[in-house]
């Protein structure tokens, strides 16, 4: 007995010794020797037998417990050559190997995740979508997101106010159709549904994927009119620094009456650092930013008498902010295929904001400024902390056919009041539960997406929306369910997803099912038609239903009848690849429509009764309401130009597009709204009698086209770059604007003035758009360090960012940056 336990004893020792093959390495780029994350590798024996695995965030691979004998590995990866390897294991092999993966040189190597949750091709994608380098961030200097955006096309950011192909008109602290991320995580206010652009890591950007059209199904509500998806970078194989510092100061305008300060100056700085490093299977990020800046609009108290503290004191539209922000991911030995960390942004801002300008004449003094009124002040303490857990799953028998569960939540508090006792906040707790199942085929794959999200806010500003509703504390609640599937079939790419939704708000219930679909086919080697059609909707925010502030002379009032908004969007479009050389270029044109019911549009009128005795106390009533303004329609097209490499010696990257939108309400003569007037008739206000120009049916605030351009080239150590925006005249706006109330000589109603702004005065030096163009240059000084020099605005022209504001003079920015 013990003779033959001794036998089985050996014969297990022999055969566990002779599996203990092994096969190891690291996958790295060929051009950069970067480690490549995500790369799939199949391992095939004579008998067909497949065994599978991904490489993780350094690059690195493992097989192990091997049979001795011959096998075919294939290596594939997005964006690169499939590379295969011959393998022959023997008893004790112990091999490893670094294998170098060469990008396919007719594409672009844009890797996107936003269209469809999971990494495509930019080209195979069935929706309009533009990605934006972290290389334009780094040489344009753009100190937030809200200015980069800017440059993308078809999108234009106005007042913290995203719209895309002119989906959205000019709107003041009221929610966004367009829904910002990092990270496929909302960045939105609770209370407000605005974005808060300075809480996006700019030093530690990856790539900015920006999606155009009704994008709700994957992303619910706010992603009516498209998604900004920030994307950070991993830390790669080796520790990284980052810092950034810079310096500049506003040119002297050349038009007198804005130049209020003088022979002093208007300066800004600012200092961004990050940190990257990944050991013991963990990533860790951090990164930091600091900025202040003068401003360029503010003034003196001059009407006031001289004999007044206050007269001669300047009061400026300055800023500060500062932020502090981390990421961890932590890769499981123990569970292969977990992963999972911790996220935080902190920041605390302070900064002063100007509505409308005291007059075209002084255009960067605001209102009652010279009257000896402070502009408004906004202290905010904003922080949000979001754990995940991921878990990927490729089994042996078939690694063809990967599963991904994954579950993130976000906690976000907005702190409007966080050095005073009285309370002003909103907390945000967002979850989502995704479950993805991918079969990878020969002719393609098969990529299904299904999750459940839930979102809570909860306002509690008593001063600015307590009345009003069933409490003065505001809660919302959304509940909802998506699914999406996408089929690669040889050259045709389709994707087909619905999404239900459940909204909960004071009284309130709604169910809201929506759906899109899409088509992409290769028709020629580098050509490609896409066509789509998605459905969207948006709820009222709780600031949009119940404010009620101002910020004299202007006030905003709520509407508690407020109806959500919803619509769709369509297009047809082409997408052209192209090589000159080493440089790779994509063409992109596309035709949109874009269709919205019961509109939310941020209106100027009068809202309330003049005060008595003083109508002057709330300016006659007159202010800004979100109101539903019926159908409107958004036609249009779009082309693109995107590209880099090397032409030669030089390195040269373009970003480049124009686009033409026609917004229009469908029935401008409908009553959208009613009110009792201080006569005590009833008033109806259509778009026809709220327009300042009905020419067209044009939609308030809204640029009908819009070009932009950036270059940039490098030659050895040197680097220079240009970047042109135009914009079309805004052609209508609020019909109040243009009124002898705010115009001298009864404006176009012949009404008489209460306060003159010269609106129409700044209008008319514009009618024929803005251009403005921004100017860089810089070297390296050596491998690590480099300083540029950036002139924003060159050639210092005056343009408005609507109407009665308008945009800053000529900047020259000083900027070094290092890495090590």
């Amino acid at each position: 007995m013990k003779r033959n336990l001794f036998f089985i004893l050996l014969l297990l020792f022999i055969m566990s010794f002779a599996q203990n093959n092994s096969f190891t390495g690291k996958i790295l780029d060929s051009n950069d020797n970067l480690p490549l994350i995500g790369v799939n590798l199949v391992l095939k024996d004579n008998m067909n037998n497949l065994n599978g695995t991904a490489t993780d965030l350094e690059g690195q691979f493992s097989f192990y417990n091997l049979e001795t004998g011959e096998y075919k590995l294939t290596i594939s990866y997005i964006g690169y050559k499939t590379d295969f390897l011959d393998l022959n294991i023997n008893t004790d092999s112990k091999i490893e190997k670094i294998i170098y993966l060469d990008r396919e040189s007719t594409e672009m190597d844009n890797i996107v995740i936003s269209a469809g949750k999971f990494e495509q091709k930019l080209e195979e994608v069935t929706v309009s979508m533009d990605v934006i380098k972290p290389s334009l961030i780094e040489n344009k200097n753009s100190t937030d997101l809200e200015v980069l955006m800017n440059q993308s096309p078809g999108v234009q950011v106005i007042d913290g106010q995203a719209n895309i192909r002119g989906g959205s008109g000019w709107s003041y602290n009221t929610g966004s159709r367009v829904l910002v991320m990092i990270d496929d995580m909302p960045l939105l206010s609770g209370d407000r549904g605005t974005v808060e652009w300075n809480m996006i890591p700019m030093e530690n950007i990856s790539q900015i994927e920006v999606i155009k059209g009704a994008s709700s199904v994957l992303f619910g509500s706010s992603a009516m009119n498209g998604v900004i998806n920030v994307r950070t970078a991993y830390p790669k194989d080796k520790p990284e620094a980052k810092v950034s510092l810079f310096s500049g100061y506003y040119d002297k305008p050349n038009r007198k009456g804005l130049h209020w300060w003088g022979d002093n100056s208007r300066r800004f700085q600012g200092l961004s650092f990050s940190y990257a490093e990944y050991e013991n299977n963990t990533g860790l990020v951090i990164g930091a930013n600091v900025y202040s800046s003068d401003g360029y609009k503010g003034g003196y108290v001059t009407d006031v008498d001289s004999s007044s503290t206050n007269f001669g004191q300047e009061l400026p539209v300055s800023e500060k902010w500062g932020r502090f922000n981390f990421s961890t991911d932590h890769k499981s030995i123990n569970f292969p295929g977990l992963s999972y960390g911790l996220n935080g942004n902190f920041m605390y801002l302070n900064q002063y904001q100007s509505l409308i300008f005291a007059n075209d004449s002084i255009g960067y003094t605001p209102i009652d400024v010279p009257q000896g009124e402070v502009p408004t002040l906004f202290t905010q303490m904003m922080f949000n902390l979001d754990p995940y857990i991921k878990y990927v799953y490729s089994g042996n028998k078939n690694p063809n056919n990967n599963i991904r569960h994954s579950y993130k939540a976000r906690f976000f508090r907005d702190d409007y009041k966080p050095l005073e006792t009285e309370r002003g906040f909103s907390n945000v707790l967002y979850q989502e539960y995704q479950f993805q199942k991918t079969f990878n085929k020969d002719y393609g794959h098969i990529v299904s997406t299904s999750g459940l999200c839930s979102n809570y806010v909860k306002g509690d500003y008593d001063e600015i929306y307590g009345e009003g509703g069933i409490s003065k504390v505001k809660q919302m609640f959304n509940y909802s369910v998506y699914s999406q599937f996408d089929l690669k079939y040889n050259r045709i790419n389709f994707s087909l997803g619905a999404r239900l939704e459940h909204f909960l708000f004071q009284e309130e219930s709604l169910l809201v099912p929506v759906f899109r679909s899409g088509i992409n086919y290769q028709l020629l080697e580098g050509t490609y038609l896409r066509g789509s059609f998605g459905q969207g909707y948006r709820y009222p925010t709780i600031m949009e239903s119940f404010v009620k502030t101002s910020y004299h002379p202007v006030y905003v009032y709520p509407n508690p009848d407020l109806e959500p908004e919803h619509g769709w969007s369509s297009e047809l479009g082409v997408k052209q690849l192209f090589q000159i050389g080493d440089w790779r270029g994509i063409f992109d044109f596309a035709a949109f429509m874009m269709y919205y019911n019961d509109m939310i549009e941020f209106t100027f009128g009068q809202w309330d009764l003049p005060s008595n005795p003083d109508p002057l106390e709330n300016f006659y009533g007159i202010g800004f309401k979100c109101i539903n303004i019926g159908e409107t329609r958004i036609s249009g097209v779009e082309a693109s130009l995107m590209g880099d490499g090397k032409i030669g010696p030089i390195d040269i990257s373009i970003l480049g597009s124009y686009t033409y939108a026609n917004p229009v309400i469908i029935n401008p003569d409908s009553t959208y709204y009613e009110y009792i007037n201080a006569l005590g008739q009833i008033t109806e206000v259509t778009y026809n009698n709220a327009s300042h120009d009905t020419t067209g049916n044009i939609l308030k605030y809204r640029h009908e086209n819009l070009l932009k351009f950036d270059i940039n080239l490098k030659y050895q150590s040197i680097m220079t770059g240009l970047s042109v925006r135009y914009n079309s005249l805004m052609k209508n706006m609020d019909a109040v604007f243009g009124s002898g109330l705010f115009n001298e000589n009864g404006g176009t109603d012949n009404n008489p003035t209460i306060i003159d702004l010269g609106i129409l005065n700044s209008r008319d030096r514009m009618l024929n758009g803005d251009w403005i163009i921004d100017w860089r240059i810089g070297t390296d000084l050596n491998n690590n360090v480099s300083i540029s020099l950036i002139i924003d605005n060159i050639l210092n022209r005056e343009y408005q960012n609507r109407p009665a504001d308008l945009g800053a003079p000529r900047t020259f920015t000083l900027k070094l940056s290092a890495k090590m």
